[in-house]
């Protein structure tokens, strides 16, 4: 009996049927060593592919997305814009009607449309005219600093002096500082620092120039506008910050507040004056020019750039009195050191007698 026969026999009311069937096939005859099935070969993976029309029915959605996002974000801006005129306007009504009722008068305010060429009244200008305003506005808006620097010579030093402080008085300028240097043998020096008003500067510098003969003219402009913009809006700020401090100095209940307050408040005045400070030197700046005057005082004027002859020529006669100003200046320090030329002169001839004697 074998084994299974034997466990069918033991556990025959609790093996199942299908184990006893299977157990009685393989008592039947079934080979022990069968060979071993194939395995199943697998599948190859299919290739993922996507539809025509499902790719277009993507991009469909993806646009009608893109279309309604960006309607979202219009109708939102124009509501932002709608909004803020609606503020405007309210804030402009309810001034009006507060002077209304305070018995003031409502200032009213004159703008020109330079884009367009319209004023408020509607009156359409031209356009030389609409440009002429917008180079008026552009030039009242600008901060410019304008410097200057002439040199000239002259043979009759007084007349250019005179020359030159009457065109500063003309312009309405003042001498800022001056320098001269007298009695050098090529000529007194004369340097000036003087301050033109910004409307007199481009006639002065032509009238100054005119004094003497011009060697050199320079000028420079240093555009200050946005450093200018930048101190008159901290300014503002820090006025606006001193008020709210006031109002809060006269609302203050206990003595740390009140003095926490006043802390804040001189510091912010320090501000306020030292921006102030910066403010007005642009002020100055912009408003008068700085122009530095050399004049020379000499016997002949430069002589303009000559040719390769010329230039020869001039060199000879150069030399030639180079030569004789030099004969010139030995001779003046042969009668100056004559003590020491003389005692020269008799130890060399004592010396020679002795070498004659000899």
């Amino acid at each position: 009996m074998r084994w299974y026969e034997y466990k069918m026999e033991v556990d025959d009311l609790h093996a199942p049927e299908d184990l006893k069937a299977r157990l009685m096939a393989m008592q039947a005859g079934a080979p022990q060593s069968a060979a071993p099935a194939h395995k199943p070969r697998k599948a190859a993976p299919r290739a993922v592919r996507f539809p025509l029309r499902r790719v277009l029915e993507m991009a469909a959605c993806f646009v009608v997305g893109v279309v309604c996002v960006s309607a979202l974000v219009s109708r939102s801006g124009a509501a932002l814009i709608a909004g803020g005129a609606e503020e405007a306007s309210s804030s402009a009504a309810v001034g009006a009607v507060y002077a209304a009722r305070s018995g003031q008068p409502t200032a009213v305010s004159y703008q020109l449309d330079t884009a367009n060429g319209l004023t408020d009244g509607g009156t359409a200008l031209t356009e030389g005219e609409a440009a002429a305003a917008r180079d008026v506005s552009e030039a009242d808006s600008a901060k410019i600093i304008y410097r200057a620097d002439l040199s000239l010579e002259s043979k009759d030093y007084e007349a250019a002096r005179a020359a030159l402080d009457e065109a500063l008085t003309e312009a309405g300028g003042y001498l800022e500082s001056s320098s001269e240097a007298a009695g050098s043998e090529d000529g007194r020096r004369l340097s000036m620092t003087l301050r033109v008003p910004q409307e007199n500067y481009t006639s002065f510098l032509d009238t100054a120039a005119a004094a003497g003969k011009l060697l050199n003219r320079s000028e420079q402009a240093e555009d200050v506008t946005a450093s200018y913009m930048d101190v008159e809006a901290r300014l503002e700020n820090l006025k606006a910050q001193r008020a709210r401090l006031q109002q809060m100095q006269a609302q203050a209940e206990t003595l740390s507040d009140l003095l926490q307050i006043e802390s804040s408040l001189s510091e912010v005045q320090y501000q306020i004056e030292s921006w102030q400070s910066q403010l007005d030197w642009y002020a100055r700046q912009v408003a008068c020019c700085t122009v530095t005057i050399s004049l020379h005082e000499v016997q002949e004027y430069t002589a303009a750039p000559e040719g390769f002859g010329e230039r020869i020529a001039h060199a000879f006669g150069q030399g030639w009195s180079a030569f004789a100003d030099g004969l010139q200046s030995l001779a003046v320090w042969l009668v100056f050191a004559w003590p020491v030329v003389l005692l020269t002169a008799a130890v060399v001839g004592f010396v020679l007698l002795l070498r004659r004697k000899r």
